[in-house]
């Protein structure tokens, strides 16, 4: 999977991160973190990364896979808030406050397929296959409505605003969508 590991560090980061190549061995030092906190039977695969933070000592984390699949995204990025840590593990995303590692939540994308940091509005968006979430710097900015019945495609993000399309199982054609960037609120798309 890390061969396909997409790293971001658009946005300032207060913390170093370090993928490894497999589990890791006990330290007595530096805990280990899993994400999800509960591990489901399926969860045996997925990314084994070493957070050090500024202020703070060093910590391992295991973020569980969602889908091994070319259609969605592995990444490590930072994000608006330079405390914050993104990991999206085969399409699984979470955000993890890297000097406070119990202090995390999951992207509500699942999966995320694309990832389009705009450090000009201090947000990363999560696309999905019907909608698209905002991360800002307080965390989840916003989700929107379903634009699609099955898959997102962004053209343009200029003025305030992303636009793309969303496609439509009835025409079996691409209709056109308009998303505010503050609210969320969207315009067009498709709604089954």
């Amino acid at each position: 999977m890390t061969a396909h590991l997409r790293f971001d560090f658009t946005f300032p980061r207060s913390y170093e991160v370090k993928i490894l190549p497999g589990v890791p061995p006990i330290h007595p030092a530096e805990k280990l973190y899993h994400y999800p906190v509960e591990l489901e039977e399926g969860d045996r695969t997925g990314l084994y990364l070493r957070v050090v933070p500024e202020d703070r000592p060093p910590w391992r984390g295991f973020f569980a896979l969602g889908f091994e699949s070319p259609q969605v995204i592995s990444a490590v990025c930072s994000c608006p808030n330079p405390r914050m840590l993104c990991v999206i593990a085969g399409g699984y995303g979470y955000v993890v406050d890297a000097p406070e590692p119990d202090n995390w939540t999951r992207i509500e994308q699942r999966p995320v397929v694309e990832l389009k940091p705009l450090p000009e509005h201090q947000l990363i968006l999560f696309i999905g296959f019907t909608s698209i979430t905002a991360l800002g710097e307080n965390g989840i900015a916003w989700t929107t409505k379903r634009l699609s019945w099955e898959g997102i495609r962004i053209s343009d993000i200029r003025e305030g605003k992303v636009s793309g399309f969303g496609w439509d199982a009835l025409t079996d054609k691409e209709l056109p969508f308009e998303v505010d960037i503050k609210t969320g609120e969207h315009t067009g798309g498709v709604a089954p």
